[in-house]
């Protein structure tokens, strides 16, 4: 009966950390999306595309799209 109790926790602890571990790669996936200020200060300068989206172009932030900056 002890080793049951034993094996079932070491199953939820993997599943738990394997959880987490899918969940930190999701998260690295995303698109990194930066602030107007922050491409400036990063040396770069905002400039819209043809999709109406507005990326930074130069600096640390070089080409990464501008969050909220839809319609503008």
């Amino acid at each position: 009966m002890r080793v049951r109790r034993l094996l079932g926790l070491a199953l939820a602890t993997l599943a738990f950390a394997g959880m987490s571990v899918a969940g930190s790669v999701v998260a690295e996936a995303a698109a990194p999306q930066v602030s107007w200020a922050d491409c400036e200060y990063g040396g770069g300068s905002p400039v819209k595309h043809s999709s109406g989206y507005w990326y930074c172009q130069g600096g640390s932030y070089d080409g990464q799209r501008i969050y909220g900056s839809t319609g503008y």
